[in-house]
């Protein structure tokens, strides 16, 4: 059996071990890279054209931290010399009494990022492709919008390789890790890693390699729908923002965002059903078209017949709450686990990479993070 020793050992190679090893080599820290697929594969949490990234939170304690991921989008597109950001526009909307679009405004207002509040009828008024009842409320972020998630993962992953000592190890399935020893040890098909810093970047699969994590972390498929709208004009960048519905229940929150290097203008439901990460299913079932279809007639009625020209399916991994995992292992400093983002991190990525790296090589966690710290 081949063994190897490393200083730093990164498991997955989606959005956020990307954005980790970018980090860590742009700081002259030897990285190997490990992936149990190929670059960019689409069984995980990363894939697609494009994610949506915004100011509008209604959690302040996300809110406080998107100037600070926006900053590091631009400065990773300066290392790349090309652009990832796609300015839209997005607007979050709620029905009366759900508060949502009220806490997105007092956190903007907070961050003194510009705004506008409106009811239903003066959003359909600026955006005549949809038709929100008028009661609605709604917030409007003019700097909001979309990144290309897979070319930014595949310029991480390219300013990586020009680290002083980066290899990437693809189709390395580990299947399991010792953590019994004195250094951490993971153990693939013919190969050991003695790691001097372990990050665990391995999305759904954080459960499987660090079973006492598990219980806390429920993997679960999303479904994602590209709408061909029969005249695409309204909905294309510069025209149609990003958007995000939030309904009084668990099962009510939508999103969506205009046509972008892909078939269609993209809607999806936020949630789904526990799944096992191993077991592949791409099929979108009949009753999840006629849920988006429904909300479209309520919302965004030339959506709501429209041709489905392409389905996407990926993953989240949901901790409680839907926070962020990123943290020391609870028995190791010399473990560190991130990535499990409940659904809402790849606009984080880039951030969460760097205070990954900031935490590998100092030791200590930023205090900014503290609400990405494990909970007892």
């Amino acid at each position: 059996m081949e063994h190897l020793a490393a200083r730093n050992v990164v498991v997955g190679a989606g959005a956020v071990g990307s954005a980790v090893a970018y980090h860590l080599a742009s700081r002259g820290e030897p990285v190997v890279l490990v992936e149990q697929f190929g670059l960019g594969h689409s069984r995980g949490s990363s894939h697609g054209a494009a994610r949506i990234t915004r100011h509008s939170y209604a959690d302040p304690d996300y809110a406080r931290l998107m100037p600070s991921a926006f900053r590091a989008w631009r400065e990773l597109e300066a290392d790349a010399g090309r652009s990832f950001y796609v300015r839209t526009g997005g607007v979050s909307f709620n029905p009366p009494g759900v508060g949502y679009a009220d806490r997105v405004a007092a956190n903007l207002a907070g961050l003194d990022v510009p705004h506008r509040r409106m009811t239903g009828d003066e959003w359909n008024a600026a955006q005549p492709a949809f038709s929100l009842p008028a009661d609605y409320e709604a917030v409007f972020e003019p700097d909001a919008g979309m990144l290309a998630a897979a070319k930014a993962q595949e310029a991480m992953i390219e300013l990586a390789r020009r680290g002083p000592d980066t290899r990437i190890l693809i189709e390395t399935p580990i299947r399991r890790i010792d953590l019994d020893g004195e250094r951490p040890t993971l153990v693939a098909d013919g190969l050991t890693i003695e790691a001097d810093r372990l990050i665990l970047a391995a999305g759904p699969w954080t459960g499987r390699l660090l079973p006492e994590l598990a219980p806390t972390l429920r993997p679960t498929r999303q479904q994602v729908l590209y709408f061909r709208a029969p005249n695409p004009a309204p909905f294309q960048v510069g025209r149609f923002p990003t958007f995000i519905h939030m309904g009084g229940g668990e099962d009510e929150a939508f999103y969506g965002m205009p046509e972008f290097l892909g078939p269609g203008v993209k809607v999806g439901r936020h949630g789904g059903p526990d799944v096992d990460p191993d077991l592949q299913d791409s099929t979108i079932a009949d009753d999840y078209v006629g849920r988006l279809r429904a909300f479209l007639a309520r919302h965004v009625p030339p959506l709501a017949e429209a041709e489905v020209a392409a389905t996407e399916t990926c993953m989240y991994t949901v901790a409680p709450e839907e926070r962020f995992l990123v943290d020391f292992h609870p028995a190791r400093r010399d473990v560190i686990v991130a990535s499990p983002c409940s659904g809402h991190g790849f606009k984080f990525s880039i951030l969460v990479g760097r205070a990954i790296a900031e935490m590998a090589t100092a030791g200590a966690a930023d205090p900014a993070f503290e609400a990405w710290k494990r909970r007892p």
